[in-house]
């Protein structure tokens, strides 16, 4: 099984310690960040693709990842949103517009 991780924050770290214990489930993990928190605390060395994944942009980068599953962690999004007014409530429709324009199975974390 394939599965492309949308963001590597607090809950995409977590779902990748727990993916890395079946060999038989590839990993393909994207990040706006080359830095995001699941390589600063070295759970994975780097990120494979390292992009903002946009509405505009999901299916473009699902054909070349070709996944099974996308999984994607808004937390990193949130938190720079976060600070300005109304900015979780961006973010949230932000991350369900990606998810409605997907062609892929997705799940938020």
């Amino acid at each position: 099984m394939r599965i492309w991780l949308i963001g590597a924050d607090q809950a995409g770290l977590e779902v990748l310690r727990q993916l890395k214990k079946n060999s038989n489930i590839t990993v393909i993990v994207s990040d706006a960040s080359e830095q995001p928190k699941a390589v600063t605390e070295k759970v994975i060395a780097k990120v494979d693709y390292v992009e903002a994944v946009t509405p505009f942009t999901i299916n473009a980068l699902a054909r070349r990842v070709r996944p099974d599953l996308i999984l994607i962690d808004p937390g990193a999004e949130q938190r720079s949103y976060g600070r300005m007014a109304g900015g979780m409530a961006f973010s949230d429709a932000l991350t369900n517009e990606v998810v409605a324009a997907s062609e892929y199975p997705c799940l938020v974390l």
